[in-house]
């Protein structure tokens, strides 16, 4: 005891000191262009070397107060607009000092900020390993209505059904268990009874981008990371009261064949929401309400939705600032598993055509950030997630309910050494108490602990070195210890060319779920299986990310991942009985190659981006493909501006998925489930940005899937036909 009390005190007068004392550097950031320079709002301004930094207000200014005397290095970023550093910048003790940025804009986005890789930020070249980034402009005009419609554009990622799938690593797992980890604002985002990702309970429209890291990232992320990792960063609450009213509508085109027609009436969707943000001395607030309505193309297949959405910042002081989040989700809606047949593709089977799901989920984050020094910031962040969802089977088992509530606590430093070393060290815990019909009563959890040094060797060369152990006392399996390390190099001959390569261990915890659901639904049966064994990878990367004249990026990745006991939805035939239970594949391999072009032209008035991913997904156990896992996966999109008006097209192609759930198909369970194409889907929009007084208007045309293709992702499930909607934005 002795001995912790002067460490106590020096940590206590470290930050009284560091509270009151000190200069303030303070100034604008503006943007150069023919109109003159116009205020930039939530541009990002950081302190080189330290880990202090602030975003600009609605007037574009900006102030650093609390610095100690001396000679700063200052970075202006912003998307959209070429980074700008400012070298010596002096500071003298109590006074002021002015500085001001005009930042050129970029026609793409060259050096944006992340955060999601490191836990930190860091301008995306200093990144060593592939990240790709989503932004609430991109969400907005294609009319993404939850999370999982924007993945679908990303390049390396395609879904099964509500499954993200990132360079192969996952196939469907039936909605239970996630190979890939989703973050709210840095906080692991997952069920704690079937631990997928619920897509829906966050509101798209308070997004501000999403973040895809590919590659195990179990060394700073643990369970789940197994894959890659998905980061949603939600809005800043802006400097003066900001409100926005949006609504939607839209109906779906009637079939292609009229077998497949089950309903005479129009099929419409609809959607609105609003906004209103606001702060008051050092407290902001944001509130935002949503209702979301689909009739659904399929027969039974409809869902009502509402969203409230409540985040708040309270800044004690220049370097003290908490975060509250909370969200709430209620849902109710048809349950459509898979088609009756070919000939019925959008009609259920009879045993489930009166089957509804009922789902409500709310959240509470809350995020405590304190600058202990010019070079330390210490962070405490935590999460209580509930989710409460049942289906009422009318044909079979009748009521089914699940209840988890998921409890999430993490402390992490950011420490600045010197211009060699960063260090990123934390310690996390979690807790999942599960209750319901299909997964009896369960309470599992774990501890971890975590480093990383982020290391400058020179100008040219970068090292990442870093380690996480986990202990898992689960209840699902024999408790036990996990040490993931991880370790990346990059290498910077030339100003824009980066090399980089990566080495990285991960691993993933059966989900409750997986271990021990018991259900019989329609009629398919599920049974638990308690010897399930977690999963490990080692997963390697090559890559090159290279500047074009100032014009654009290409990125150029090779990557290998081998899979150790992979859980996969196995099947268990016997006779015309078919029973779903989760297992170990033994081993497993995934190995192939990512490029991705971004080149923007006139200023950024017209983009173009494509992005090619190909795998070879192998069951070495089998000696076969793993399912539900296309080889080639290509997006591109183009989009262009002149004045207020605005004109995109998307275009995906998936080549045909070759491992399915045969036996499903030959007991006649899913009839003509084997029936399956390559996907080839184009989206269009035309939209317009208007100002009517003190109003912003926009609206926008959408018509999704232009050329009616007929294509499934899922065995037995027809994806949507054409759609067409209109979109209206208003900012007063």
């Amino acid at each position: 005891m002795e001995m912790r009390r002067p460490i106590h005190i020096l940590l206590l007068a470290a930050t009284l000191v560091s509270s009151g004392w000190g200069g303030t550097i303070r100034g604008r950031v503006t943007g150069a262009g023919d109109q003159g320079r116009e205020p930039l709002v939530g541009a990002t301004v950081l302190v080189q070397g330290t880990v202090r930094g602030t975003t600009t207000n609605a007037r574009g200014e900006f102030r650093i107060s609390e610095l100690p005397e001396g000679t700063f290095t200052l970075i202006a970023s912003m998307v959209g607009y070429l980074r700008q550093t400012r070298t010596d910048v002096v500071l003298e003790e109590g006074k002021e000092t002015v500085v001001e940025f005009q930042l050129t804009p970029s026609p793409v986005q060259l050096e944006q900020v992340v955060v999601t890789a490191g836990k930190r930020p860091q301008s995306l070249e200093e990144v060593p390993v592939s990240i790709s980034i989503l932004d609430a402009a991109q969400i907005a005009e294609r009319n993404s209505v939850t999370i999982d419609e924007a993945l679908r554009y990303v390049s390396g990622v395609n879904m099964t059904g509500f499954q993200v799938n990132i360079r192969g690593s996952s196939g469907y797992s039936r909605g239970a268990g996630s190979r890939v980890l989703m973050l709210l604002d840095g906080i692991p985002f997952i069920t704690g009874d079937t631990g997928e990702l619920n897509f829906e309970s966050i509101p798209v429209a308070q997004v501000d981008r999403i973040e895809v890291v590919k590659g195990a990232s179990s060394a700073l992320y643990g369970s789940n990371a197994l894959g890659g990792v998905i980061n949603i960063i939600t809005k800043e609450l802006p400097e003066i009261p900001e409100t926005d009213v949006r609504m939607y509508a839209g109906a779906y085109n009637r079939p292609s064949h009229d077998r497949w027609a089950w309903t005479e009436s129009p099929r419409w969707y609809n959607g609105q929401s609003v906004s209103h943000a606001f702060k008051s001395g050092d407290l902001g607030v944001g509130l935002y309400f949503s209702r979301h309505m689909d009739e659904g193309y399929r027969e039974n297949d409809y869902r009502r939705r509402y969203n409230l959405y409540v985040k708040a910042r309270e800044e004690f002081s220049p370097t003290k600032s908490l975060t509250v989040n909370f969200g709430l989700m209620d849902q109710y809606g048809g349950q459509f598993l898979y088609w009756r047949n070919l000939d019925s593709a959008l009609r259920p089977p009879l045993l489930q055509d009166k089957d509804n799901v009922r789902s409500t989920r709310y959240y509470l984050t809350g995020s405590y950030n304190t600058v202990v020094s010019d070079g330390v910031l210490f962070t405490v962040k935590g999460m209580w997630y509930h989710n409460l969802w049942g289906f009422e089977a009318i044909h079979g088992i009748g009521r089914a309910e699940s209840q988890a509530d998921d409890f999430r606590l993490e402390a992490l430093s950011t420490i600045v050494l010197n211009d060699v070393h960063t260090l990123t060290a934390g310690a996390a815990a979690n807790m999942d108490v599960v209750s319901g019909d299909m997964f009896d009563a369960h309470t599992i959890g774990g501890a971890a602990l975590y480093a990383q040094d982020d290391m400058r060797l020179s100008r040219q060369f970068g090292l990442t070195v870093g380690a996480r152990f986990d202990y898992e006392s689960v209840g699902l399996t024999t408790p036990g210890g996990q040490l993931n390390p991880k370790i990346a190099l990059s290498y910077t001959p030339v100003d824009g060319t980066v090399l980089r390569a990566s080495f990285g261990r991960g691993f993933r915890v059966p989900s409750v779920a997986e271990a021990f659901i018991q259900a019989t639904v329609s009629n398919l049966t599920t049974v638990p299986n308690k010897d399930l064994r977690p999963e490990r990878s080692l997963s390697y990367e090559i890559g090159l990310s290279q500047r074009l004249w100032g014009i654009g990026t290409l990125d150029v990745a090779g990557f290998r991942s081998d899979y150790d006991d992979l859980i996969e939805a196995g099947l268990i035939v016997s006779g015309q009985d078919v029973q779903i239970q989760w297992q170990n594949v033994t081993e497993a391999r995934v190995t192939g190659f990512e490029t991705g072009l971004n080149l923007g032209f006139f200023g950024g008035d017209l983009q173009y981006s494509i992005g090619y991913t190909y795998v070879y997904p192998e069951d070495l156990t089998q000696g076969t493909i793993l399912k539900y896992r296309p080889r080639h996966v290509l997006a591109t999109n183009l989009l262009g501006r002149l004045g207020p008006l605005y004109a995109g097209a998307d275009f995906r192609f998936i080549s045909r998925v070759e491992e399915i759930d045969d036996e499903l198909v030959q007991v006649g369970i899913i009839p003509d489930g084997d029936e399956r194409v390559q996907i080839l889907v184009t989206d269009v929009r035309l939209g317009a940005d208007f100002h009517l007084g003190g109003v912003s208007l926009n609206a926008t045309l959408l018509v999704n899937n232009l050329f009616q293709y007929n294509y499934v992702e899922l065995i037995g499930n027809l994806m949507p036909p054409r759609s067409y909607a209109l979109v209206v934005s208003i900012k007063p």
